[in-house]
């Protein structure tokens, strides 16, 4: 697969088409979502962290 002409910014969300962000300097990376396939094999484990509830911050 050829690599990707349009990257995000994961910082700020600016669109480049450099691999780090020209505003931020925060990584860029592919703007697109992970092609889905019903045969994907770890499914289950991406599942299990979207169910599973946000850690609650302990006392101090």
């Amino acid at each position: 697969m050829p690599p990707a002409l349009l990257h995000r910014c994961s910082r700020c969300g600016t669109y480049t088409l450099k691999e780090v962000c020209p505003s931020c300097g925060g990584p860029a990376g592919s703007p697109h979502p992970v092609r889905w396939s019903p045969e994907d094999r770890y499914q289950k484990y991406r599942r299990a962290l979207l169910e599973e509830p946000p850690p609650r911050p302990g006392p101090p």
